[in-house]
């Protein structure tokens, strides 16, 4: 499903120097689309002074929170998972520094198709306090040949506009000097969601909308075109 937003014409104008003259015309479009896809970016950190044993909790706690997952019909083929990171905690006490333990993390991000699930996964995830959830993007699936169809679209009502005008000083368009796009996808997040104590203050309809649920995708085009008299 998509909304189109109004569209914005520049006024284009004539330019004549002594060499050629031209006709200078921008074109921009911006579209919504309903999001179909939506990723939680999600962390596991662990701490302790023995180093095998946090890995080996490290892998307990990992495949918990993919049965978890599973649970919400989200396949594992759905869960991108880093690699393992590891660092050293220090104090430090009259310039002498002393290791105090060790810090393992592993990033994950996790897909669906559904912006209910997604939410679903959110709260169970916010209700384990060794886990942090950075955000939920919502995205299209097909989002490169959508901005084509804009992109087309835009170029086709630049190249028209310009026609007009040259048009309406007795002339018409010769071959194209240059053409530039820039566009981009506006992507919204869901609202940040950190551990039990903040998921607590949540309903499951505020945690569903706190998750966006449409993408918007514009584009913007400006042509320069010979001026033949």
């Amino acid at each position: 499903m998509q909304n189109a937003m109004p569209k914005s014409l520049k006024v284009p104008s004539v330019v004549s120097d002594a060499q050629m003259s031209t006709v200078k015309v921008s074109a921009s479009e911006s579209r919504k689309y309903q999001a179909n896809e939506f990723v939680t970016f999600a962390m596991l950190e662990l701490r302790g002074r023995d180093k095998e044993l946090l890995y080996k909790q490290l892998e307990t706690r990992r495949q918990a929170i993919f049965e978890q997952m599973n649970k919400l019909d989200i396949q594992n083929s759905d869960i991108e998972q880093n690699s393992v990171d590891m660092r050293k905690e220090w104090s430090y006490d009259k310039g002498t520094r002393s290791l105090t333990g060790y810090v393992v993390s592993q990033s994950f991000a996790i897909r669906c198709s559904s912006r209910s699930v997604a939410a679903a996964a959110v709260a169970v995830l916010s209700a384990e306090l060794d886990v942090e959830i950075d955000r939920t993007s919502a995205r299209l699936q097909s989002e490169d040949s959508l901005r084509k169809e804009i992109i087309l679209s835009v170029g086709k009502k630049a190249m028209d506009k310009a026609e007009s005008y040259a048009e309406s000083v007795g002339g018409k368009l010769g071959k194209v000097i240059s053409v530039s796009e820039n566009g981009g996808s506006d992507l919204m997040h869901g609202r940040q969601v950190l551990g039990a104590a903040k998921f607590n203050d949540y309903s499951e309809d505020a945690l569903l909308s706190s998750i966006a649920d449409s993408v918007s995708i514009s584009a913007s085009v400006h042509l320069v075109v010979e001026l033949l008299q």
